[in-house]
Order: C-alpha cells, then structure tokens, then sequence
C-alpha cells in the first residue's frame, strides 16, 4: 500500500521543477520588491547540527499585524447561548433566521449562512459593548430596549461603539466597514414590522436610523479605499514560483515519511494521513487558486466529482461567494496528474482520519469538517515551515493574479477569463487582487513615452 501511495505521488513531484532561484526580495511584500538577486527565501532557517536538517523557527514570533499583537485581549461581546441575557439570545436567534430564511417581513432575498454567522458575531460584539458601556438595561432587556425607535437619533450608539473601537482597539478601516455592514442588517430585523417596502426604492430607507447608518457605511468605504494594508505583507507574501516550491517541498516531505512507515502502526498511519491531507490541500489551491470555502466544502459526489477520470469541483450558485452575481459556474478541472494521489488519499489514508463528514478534508483530531481557522492553519504552517512567511489561504488569489499580470503577456481576454475562472469581476482584479506596485503598473506608461518622446527627437 505504500508503494502504491508513493507511486501516486511521484509523478506530480516529476511534474515540478527543482526549486526555482528567487530574488532576494520576492519573499517582502510587492511593494517592497527591488532587482537585487539572492538565494531562496529558505535561506532564514538555522541548520540543526544534530539531524542535518533545518529548525522551524517559532510561528508565533513572527508578528503580521503589531497593532493586532497590541490589542486588549479581553472579549467584550455576547457570548453564544449567553445564559445572563435569555430576551437578546432569543432576539439573535430570530435575527439569524431573518437573514437566512425568506420571510414576507425581507425587502431583500436571504444571505448565506457564512455570511449570516459574520453578521450574528458583529451583532454580539455591538450588544455585548452596549450591556457593558451604556448599563441602563437589565439583563432581560431585549433588542427592543437598545434600539427603542427608528429615529436616527438611534445609530448614535452605533457611531459611539465605533469610535470607542477606534480608540481602544485601533480597528483597521476594513474592518470598520464590514461591522457596520453587520450592523446595518441588525437595524433591518429591528425594524422589519415598521418598514414600508413601498415608500422607497431603496429597501428600509424609510427608517432615520438605517439612512444615517448607510452615511457611516459610505464614509467606511471611502476611508477603506485609501487605507493602506494593516498587516506587514513582508512578513507573509510569497511569489508564486514560491508558493509552488512549498507545494513541491510537501510533496518531498510526505514522501519522506513513507520511506520509514511502518503499515502495521496506526499511529504512523495515521499521521501519514495528515500529511497527505496537507499536500492535497496545497495542491488544490495550486491548481486552483479559489478561495478557501471551496477546499474545505469538497463534497463526495456533489460539489467534488470524477468525470474523465480527472477530478471536477461543481458550484451551483448558493456553493460559493459570489453566486448571486454569477449564477452556476463553470466546472473548476483540476490538473489530470492530482487524479492519482486523490484515489489513493480517497482509497487508503482519508479512512485513517475516522471523517464523519461527506467533505473530502476532515479535521485529524475530531473527523469533523475543516474550519475556516483550520484551514488556514494547514496553510499557514506549511508555508511557514518552507519560507518562514506566513501566507494565508486569501492571499493566494492576490499572489497568482499579481504573478500573471507581472509575468506573463496575458492578454485582456485571458485575465477576463482567469477573473471569471476565480469568481470575481475584472475590475475586482484590478483593483483588490492585482498586488502590484504603483511603479510597476505605470512602467509600460514610461517607456510609451520614452518612446514617443525618442521618435519626435526629443
């Protein structure tokens, strides 16, 4: 059986070069980039003497975010289930079902259930803040009571939450944004029974309170488009070449591994398991850069089948981000050299993790399906292992997209065609996943010019 797993893997590792020479400044951040050339970003790890290998340094020492790292990490809002507030337990479970149940009280069509729970979550941190700051309620007040009528006069707890996040949290203008989006859909459950669906064009418009919450949305979203990145993106961007060498590095690791296994030692086999799992997972996205709902809702059957003996992921328009906007997508083929290891990992190894899930991913320890944290962890820690950066799942896309339009000549219909592929629009593209520096993206500009300039004898 371990022959036949290595046979599995061995052609998808023939498939990829030795490990690609980077320039020494691929592995900071896109804006940081300079022409200098070095060796590969693996270069930061230490040799352990002892074993010939290299040490992993510490993860948790490498700080992405310093103004994340700075944060109080005391948890102001709601707990789930909260026993000490039984009416706004009751008022959020009702405001869950509104979002994601069609109801004749919506002006609007239901959201899906992972945006919902982002929803829920904003909804407790802005109660829980409120039940702490403001302090005139009881512990059986309800939704009702925080938000008595639909006056604007009624968002000035939201404006207060929000400036006291600014000031003790240090929120990223982001961030601002998607809260007050959250909060904007808790003001419409508020007011679903008072609303006029007819007396505007624009649903809930009719209430003081949501219109002076949509000026709070519009003035996040400018701040947003401006602001610059939180996080250091020296600390966790990769270029793609990079990334596939981490792919390749984890395909040498399971490899590795399966020299020494012992069939009979379930523990061995299972931790095979886990790192086979890992290698696929970086495989897919390698193959295809989706985002990471999409690996972990790899459904048996439904959303992840076989057809001509390669692997096809199938999204109907509720299977992923943006199926509202492009209804059912076209099939996402994986490469025809991953069929292999997936029957295998299918056949032989994903039984050893006890899954209790119809996903093709399960977690090791419980056989549930991934988490989005779990997920990003599986990622995180591999790239971090190899290059000592921690690259997330998301950034990825942004790696791909800025590699295809730094490195190649695609032409305007290939990126129409890759912005389609990925689930976003072109100007999507351009604006949130294109990681090009300002210099890099005007520099055809320049030497048009120059050329201009030169043909007229300047």
């Amino acid at each position: 059986m371990a022959h036949h797993t290595r046979a599995a893997i061995v052609p998808v590792l023939a498939e990829r070069t030795a490990a690609t020479p980077v320039r020494s400044d691929e592995s900071k951040g896109p804006s940081q980039q300079t022409s200098t050339s070095s060796s590969p970003a693996t270069d930061v790890f230490a040799l352990d003497i002892k074993t010939n290998t290299t040490r992993r340094p510490h993860m948790k020492k490498t700080v992405v975010n310093p103004t994340a790292k700075a944060r109080p990490s005391d948890n102001y809002g709601l707990l789930p289930n909260d026993p000490n507030y039984p009416r706004l337990m009751q008022d959020l479970d009702a405001f869950f079902k509104f979002m994601i149940e069609p109801s004749i009280l919506q002006q609007e069509a239901p959201i899906r259930k992972a945006t919902a729970d982002v929803y829920l979550r904003h909804a407790r941190l802005f109660l829980g803040w409120h039940m702490e700051q403001r302090g005139q309620f009881g512990k059986n007040s309800s939704l009702f009571d925080i938000i008595p009528n639909k006056e604007k006069e009624s968002a000035s707890d939201v404006v207060a939450f929000l400036l006291w996040l600014r000031k003790t949290r240090s929120i990223s203008a982001s961030y601002e944004a998607n809260l007050v989006r959250g909060l904007i859909k808790l003001f419409k459950y508020r007011f679903a029974h008072e609303s006029d669906a007819t007396a505007t064009n624009q649903p809930y418009d009719d209430i003081p309170a949501l219109r002076e919450l949509r000026k709070l949305q519009r003035d996040a979203n400018r701040k947003q488009s401006v602001a610059g990145r939180s996080s250091d993106e020296a600390q966790k961007w990769l270029t793609w070449p990079q990334f596939l060498d981490v792919v390749q590095r984890a395909g040498e690791e399971l490899r590795n591994e399966m020299k020494s296994l012992d069939e009979s030692n379930a523990k061995e086999r299972r931790k095979i398991a886990v790192l086979y799992q890992k290698y696929l997972i970086l495989q897919i996205f390698a193959s295809v850069p989706d985002r990471q709902r999409t690996i972990r809702e790899l459904e048996l059957g439904r959303t992840f089948v076989k057809d001509d003996e390669c692997w096809t992921i199938r999204h109907g328009a509720d299977d992923y981000k943006t199926g509202k906007v492009y209804g059912q997508r076209a099939p996402l083929r994986l490469q025809a050299r991953l069929t292999d290891s997936i029957d295998d990992f299918l056949e032989h190894w994903r039984p050893c993790l006890q899954p209790s899930t119809p996903f093709l991913f399960a977690q090791p320890r419980t056989g549930k399906p991934l988490t989005q944290d779990s997920l990003y962890q599986i990622v995180s820690r591999a790239c971090y292992r190899f290059t000592g950066k921690r690259t997330n799942p998301h950034l990825l896309r942004d790696m791909v997209v800025t590699h295809v339009r730094e490195s190649t000549d695609a032409s305007e219909k290939e990126l129409e065609a890759l912005a389609l592929y990925m689930g976003h629009s072109i100007q999507m593209q351009r604006t949130s996943y294109d990681r090009r520096t300002l210099e890099t993206k005007v520099a055809p500009a320049v030497v048009l010019l120059e050329s201009v300039n030169a043909q007229s004898g300047i």
